[in-house]
């Protein structure tokens, strides 16, 4: 318990002595500080002030508070580099009431306020050029930082000043408090005036868009663009830019001026060679303004390399600019004075213009490069210049656009008149040349007539010829293909029978030779069968009478379809095929005998060719409701895929083989056959068939008249395919 007591008196007791050594130091630091005193309104600190240079740009405040300042005028230069600057004082309220007032250092790059309060509490408060405006005690462009006093009371200051870029390191110590009213009056001064003088901008600017839209002359588009790198640079100079265009980006926002003022420059340059048409009417001035643009590039390299590296260049940047601002400017007045001396009536617009604006920026462009003070008559001379700038060369784009019109208006009189002279002289040779060219026309009408009569025989015959010559054509390749991939097989077939039968045959038994004599021979009928169907085919491509003949007569329909049947007896036999047919009685028809056994036979073979041992084929002959037989022959085979049967008939291409389920081969020309004989004897075809399903083929012949003797059938000489 005593333990305890102990220790806690020590503690207390260490608090207490701390305590008493920060209150002396504080006691001894406003003792050595310089001690300003509250003023109402605005106050210009102008007593030497206690300044600590922090050449390594490292201490905070702690270490600061046990350093050892001077006494520093406010007149003094600030040392060079990035020397960090403490500035010491003590504020004083005399008032029984709470103050506050705005501290203004100047354009520095970082501004850091610490105030310590009577009570020993310590407020930090920042600001800067090159703070975004959100990071900002005060949120506007100018870098304030507020002060809040106590009713009588002394608050003792650090203030730490910071230039980490020459063009934000102020060259003398300047501090200014300002009451809140002042600095909210003087933000909104600055917002009216610089707004009326954007407005100005913008609405002149618009107004000559307008003019270059419907004139389309190159002065007017540069005028344009000159007036808005103006604007630009005025937001820019008096903070708009940095708190509208990009308030988060301060580093780009301090070098954003090289590039703005370049833009500006160079469309004024191109403006002035513009209207005043230098490079025809004075060549060696074009030339020097020439030269003065392209010397802009080296402002341009200068922002770019600052903005990118550590190099700072910015100091000399806006130095050189204000160098080629002032000759460019210079050399505008001196070529518009030249151009008007020579005669150019628009050219006198344009020196007042420029002589105001030249005057204006002049001044500014000095109090920039601080060989001029900051006053309201330097600050402001530019903009004045401009305003004047821009009505004056309002005035001389709308005399020059004038006098251009008036110009343009005289040549199209002069073109008229010209062109009704013209006219009349026209006139006479028209009629003149008119009756000639009537006559030529009739002539050459009427043979045109003839020519063309006979063009168009011509152009029938020709294409008749196509035509036929194109069909030919096809047939002839449809029957090479065949012969060179069909006919080989059976003949290479027969090849290799002969030479076993030539090498081998002593040494084969009786059953191994009818073997091979029964293929030999089912090779040689499936040859003899392919060139007759080619023969056939070919004949009724060409309509060819001495090969195929149509001979149409009363056909019983029973006998021919057993005469059929039995041709094709033992081809079924063979796969244990039967047949199942349903013919009605008396049923005659009037068509080609050969033709329609041809048909017959080619549907029963294919339905034996495509049939499994062991099937069924129908064959049904009935009649229509019209005067029409119909023939069908049903198997269930195989069947035939959608595209296989969308081939069968065509005439385009030949139909897909495919192999019978004991190998046997086709053509694919004798459905087409069958296709040809059926519409030549005035009937139709169709087919139907699924895979797995077997296939249905059905087709029509005409009806024999009355009366019509009929013709006893016998075996035909056309075998199946």
């Amino acid at each position: 318990m005593n333990r305890g007591s102990r220790e806690f008196r020590l503690t207390v007791g260490l608090l207490v002595t701390g305590l008493l050594l920060l209150l002396c130091v504080t006691i001894v630091a406003a003792q050595d500080a310089a001690i300003v005193a509250l003023q109402p309104g605005s106050q210009q600190i102008q007593q030497p002030l206690q300044v600590y240079h922090d050449v390594s740009g490292e201490k905070d405040l702690a270490t600061i508070t046990q350093e050892q300042f001077k006494q520093l005028d406010t007149t003094a230069v600030l040392p060079a580099g990035k020397t960090v600057h403490w500035v010491r004082l003590v504020l004083q309220n005399n008032s029984p009431y709470q103050q506050e007032r705005y501290l203004y250092a100047g354009g520095w790059s970082r501004l850091e306020l610490y105030l310590q309060h009577p009570d020993g509490t310590i407020e930090k408060r920042q600001s800067g050029q090159l703070l975004p405006i959100s990071a900002r005690d005060v949120p506007q462009n100018k870098p304030y930082v507020r002060v809040k006093l106590a009713p009588n009371s002394q608050t003792l200051v650090y203030l730490r000043l910071q230039g980490d870029i020459n063009l934000y390191k102020p060259q003398h110590l300047s501090l200014q408090l300002e009451t809140p009213e002042q600095v909210v009056e003087a933000n909104n001064s600055r917002l009216f005036v610089q707004g009326i003088f954007i407005g100005v901008i913008i609405v002149m600017a618009l107004y000559n868009l307008v003019l270059y839209i419907s004139v389309r002359d190159r002065s007017y588009l540069y005028y344009v663009m000159a007036l808005t790198g103006t604007g630009l640079y005025f937001m820019f100079y008096h903070g708009f830019a940095l708190e509208l265009l990009w308030p988060d980006a301060p580093y780009w926002n301090a070098h954003s001026f090289a590039f703005i003022v370049t833009f500006n420059g160079i469309f004024r340059l191109l403006f002035t060679r513009s209207y005043l048409d230098t490079r025809q009417t004075m060549p060696v001035w074009d030339r020097v303004l020439t030269f003065l643009a392209l010397l802009y590039a080296i402002p341009v390299a200068m922002g770019l390399l600052s903005y990118f590296t550590s190099i700072d260049l910015l100091k000399a940047c806006v130095d050189l600019i204000g160098i080629i601002g002032g000759a460019v400017l210079v050399a505008m007045l001196l070529v518009g004075a030249i151009s008007f001396y020579k005669g150019y009536r628009p050219a006198l617009y344009f020196v007042f213009a420029n002589l105001l604006f030249v005057v204006g920026s002049l001044l500014f462009i000095l109090k920039e490069m601080h060989w001029l003070p900051d006053t309201p008559l330097t600050l402001y001379s530019a903009q004045v210049g401009i305003v004047a700038q821009v009505v004056l060369f309002s005035l001389g784009l709308a005399y020059r656009l004038n006098t251009v019109t008036t110009e343009l208006a005289n040549e199209v009189l002069e073109k008229k008149r010209l062109e009704l002279e013209k006219e009349v002289e026209r006139k006479h040779l028209i009629e003149q040349q008119k009756k000639e060219l009537e006559l030529t026309v009739a002539n050459r009408t009427a043979a045109l007539r003839s020519k063309t009569q006979e063009l168009k025989h011509t152009v029938r015959q020709l294409k008749a010829s196509e035509l036929k010559l194109m069909r030919i054509n096809g047939i002839k390749d449809r029957f090479f293909s065949i012969i060179s991939h069909d006919l080989r097989t059976p003949l290479a077939t027969l090849d290799s029978f002969l030479n076993i039968l030539l090498n081998f045959s002593d040494r084969m038994k009786p059953e191994q030779m009818q073997k091979l004599a029964n293929h030999t021979q089912l090779s040689v009928r499936n040859l003899q069968a392919l060139l007759e169907n080619l023969l056939q085919w070919s004949a009724a491509q060409t309509g060819s009478g001495d090969t195929v003949t149509f001979e149409p007569e009363t056909i019983v329909l029973h006998q021919n379809i057993e005469t059929n049947l039995a041709l094709l007896q033992d081809t079924a036999a063979a796969k244990n095929i039967s047949w199942q047919a349903t013919i009605a009685d008396n049923l005659n028809v009037y068509a080609d005998a050969n033709m329609l056994s041809f048909v017959i036979r080619n549907l029963l073979h294919n339905a034996i060719k495509f049939s499994e041992p062991g099937k069924t084929i129908k064959l049904r002959a009935c009649l229509t409701n019209s005067s029409m037989a119909e023939i069908t022959v049903e198997d269930e085979g195989i069947g035939m895929k959608a595209e296989t049967v969308a081939s069968l008939f065509s005439q385009e291409q030949l139909a897909q083989t495919t192999k019978g389920t004991a190998n046997e081969k086709g053509t694919g020309l004798g459905l087409l056959l069958c296709r040809l004989f059926v519409e030549r004897n005035g009937g139709f075809i169709w087919v139907k068939s699924e895979p797995g399903n077997g296939s249905r083929f059905w087709f029509t012949v005409p009806l024999a008249p009355e009366g019509q003797p009929h013709k006893q059938q016998t075996a035909t000489s056309l075998s199946a395919v």
